[in-house]
């Protein structure tokens, strides 16, 4: 009973798995291409967190809500057990906290008891190499509380180690995202109470890595996320600027358009058709 309970539990990792081997086996060809041929300029991968020529997508409060769900419950991923994908899942897309910033926290970054809770990230691993202070939800920091009570930690312990500049360690977050976004995928699937309603969701982007325009749900997806919620809730620009930490205001502006376009668009489909 104990094997079936678990294999009923995993399955839906099982074609996750798979295409991870293949994708790790493809890479290593790849980069032994790029060792023999000794072409610096040969770009064999594209990382999209650094790469602007690939659009990004923020995650809707469903898609949020699955992906956080599986990986809390589910098995490890690039090394990172996961309630641990689930909390950093949680920072990243209620602080717009960024990876590297993520990967650089300890408990002595939180003051969760203090009347208005923060994270702290120090200069030395901001993106604009500043301190940055940044407010906490409440139900950031209950989980936070909740997570950190069964983790006990040691007090300078390295939360997330995920980031090559702090511990030497670089885990592919995009691949940790995309495991569980799979995983949620194939379950959200199994789910459908009818073969049609099977196929409208097979035929959806919902939790897909790359939608059908292209825009993926890697992990600076998450910063994304954190400012499309911003713009849905009704939050001014110049706040929304502030609390994603950009230098430039048009930055911001990028996310609130393409939101303000998506529900325009919406809209207008909601139109009574003429014939």
């Amino acid at each position: 009973m104990v094997i079936k309970d678990l294999k009923n539990r995993f399955k839906c990792y099982f074609p996750v798995f798979i295409a991870t081997i293949a994708m790790e086996r493809n890479a290593l060809r790849i980069s032994l291409i790029s060792l023999f041929e000794q072409r610096s300029t040969l770009q064999i991968t594209i990382n999209v967190a650094t790469d602007r020529r690939h659009d990004r997508r923020s995650l809707s409060p469903e898609e949020f809500a699955l992906v956080y769900k599986i990986a809390k419950n589910g098995p490890p991923s690039v090394g990172l057990p996961g309630p641990d994908r689930a909390m950093m899942y949680l920072l990243a897309a209620w602080t717009g906290l960024r990876r590297g910033e993520i990967g650089s926290l300890t408990t002595g970054s939180f003051d969760l008891k203090s009347e208005v809770p923060t994270v702290t990230v120090a200069a030395a691993y901001s993106k604009h190499r500043r301190e940055d202070v940044v407010i906490l939800h409440s139900d950031v920091v209950t989980a936070l509380n909740q997570w950190l009570a069964i983790r006990n930690p040691k007090p300078d312990e390295i939360l997330f180690p995920v980031s090559p500049v702090v511990t030497g360690t670089d885990r592919r977050t995009s691949d940790m995202l995309r495991f569980d976004l799979g995983a949620a995928r194939s379950i959200w699937i199994e789910e459908a109470e009818s073969k049609k309603e099977r196929e409208t969701r097979e035929k959806s982007d919902f939790l897909k890595y790359v939608d059908s325009q292209g825009r993926f749900a890697d992990f600076h997806c998450l910063r994304h996320t954190f400012i499309t919620n911003l713009a849905r809730a009704n939050v001014s620009p110049k706040t929304a600027q502030s609390l994603a930490r950009h230098s430039d205001i048009r930055l911001t502006m990028d996310i609130y358009t393409h939101l303000e376009q998506e529900e325009q668009a919406t809209a207008i489909r909601g139109l009574p058709s003429l014939v």
